[in-house]
């Protein structure tokens, strides 16, 4: 009777402590919080447990056809480690596939659970107790033969529901704060839609102004050099209605209307429009275009908005790297689309920077210099047009690509 009564106070305890961290456990509002619960678990499992013991938490998380293993001990002070090709994790992940129970396990010879539980925490492992949770496994370890029973592995068991509390929070809070952070941005491109189309109608104004005392410059002859520059200036502000009237658009929802564009002349005349920007700032730009390129069904002021973009960009990149710069742009046809590079011999895009260069508002200039969204942009323009932009891999330097379908056989003009 006892012996009896002594079972169900265990199990009360038990009871209690499971509750009580399971409250807890919902209560987790940081990761930072973390540390503190698992400080209150290591001391449960110190007053359930008969002989001293210590835990690991392994955490699994699939990668393709594997499974990366990431462990820690249940302490407090512990941090993350990346599981080892020579743990023997191999037995852990499959208990945390299929197994549904604890496993309890008197080690007799090499063991690889062991081997895994003693490399981590540099003991040497007698018995050991392995509970599956839905996001890894938790092992109790103890350098005495008999540590652990069959009670034993019941509240192991429910300190294993604990955890997989515990890691479903943690999975809650960061699909919470992913989508505060996509509500932020939509809160942010809806608010730049509607500066866009104020700004858009403040510019036009100048612009028309420009514009027409271009058209007076051009009527009175002039030098050839200035005759050059007004043109220069005339393109450029006419470059500038079309994003205007695009910006438009865009906030509007109108759909841009296409027509059969000559891919090679819109890029001869965007490169004007910067040719003598360039050479005053020392870049050498130079032009490999393609013989024949088939026609495209695009709208040009769109497609001359991402050449403009990524020769600015180009121009960018070379600011206070070199004396004298080179930016090669370059056409060709492939596969029933036109392909342009721009090709910079500047410092280069790092890999965690290139990454993240399409995305909007992204940039690494100054808040004065930038807002991030130029890539963004474009990337959409080419989208529209069933294409795309990418960043070709290159040792040294940079080169963007953009490729657009011709969509439909059509006239082969000679460039």
């Amino acid at each position: 009777m006892g012996a009896c009564g002594g079972e169900n106070a265990r199990q009360r305890q038990v009871l209690d402590v499971v509750r009580r961290l399971v409250t807890r456990a919902w209560d987790v509002a940081d990761e930072e919080e973390v540390p503190e619960l698992l400080l209150e678990m290591r001391a449960d499992v110190a007053s359930l447990c008969p002989m001293p013991c210590r835990g690991v938490i392994y955490l699994m998380t699939p990668r393709s056809d594997q499974v990366q293993v990431r462990y820690r001990e249940l302490a407090p002070q512990g941090r993350w480690y990346r599981a080892e090709a020579d743990m023997h994790t191999g037995d852990l992940v499959e208990l945390w596939r299929t197994g549904t129970s604890a496993r309890l396990l008197e080690v007799v010879g090499p063991l690889s659970s062991s081997l895994c539980g003693s490399r981590c925490l540099g003991m040497d492992a007698r018995s050991v107790l392995e509970i599956p949770f839905s996001h890894g496994l938790l092992g109790l370890y103890s350098d005495q033969a008999g540590a652990f029973d069959a009670t034993s592995a019941l509240w192991g068991e429910q300190l294993g529901l604990v955890l997989s509390v515990l890691y479903h929070r943690l999975d809650d809070i960061a699909a919470l704060r992913a989508k505060e952070r996509q509500l932020r941005q939509i809160q942010r491109l809806q608010l730049a839609g509607q500066l866009t189309a104020e700004v858009a109608h403040d510019l036009n104004n100048p612009l028309s102004v420009i514009l027409g005392e271009c058209a007076l410059l051009l009527t009175d002859a002039q030098e050839q050099e200035t005759l050059d520059g007004v043109r220069a200036i005339q393109r450029a502000a006419q470059q500038a209605v079309t994003v205007s009237q695009r910006l438009l658009d865009f906030v509007r929802g109108n759909k841009a209307e296409k027509e059969w564009v000559n891919f090679n002349r819109l890029v001869q005349e965007t490169m004007e429009m910067v040719r003598r920007v360039f050479a005053k700032e020392g870049i050498e730009l130079s032009a490999e275009l393609g013989r024949n390129l088939p026609w495209i069904e695009a709208h040009e002021g769109q497609v001359q908005q991402i050449v403009l973009n990524l020769l600015q960009n180009a121009r960018e990149a070379l600011h206070g790297f070199r004396s004298h710069g080179a930016v090669t742009v370059r056409t060709y046809a492939r596969d029933d689309c036109v392909v342009l590079e721009v090709e910079d011999n500047g410092p280069g895009i790092p890999e965690d920077v290139a990454k993240h260069i399409f995305e909007p508002f992204f940039t690494t200039k100054a808040s004065t210099q930038g807002t991030g969204l130029g890539l963004s942009v474009c990337a959409g323009i080419a989208r529209e047009h069933g294409g795309e932009i990418r960043l070709e891999p290159r040792t040294l330097g940079t080169c963007m690509a953009l490729q657009l379908p011709v969509r439909q056989a059509c006239v082969v003009e000679r460039n």
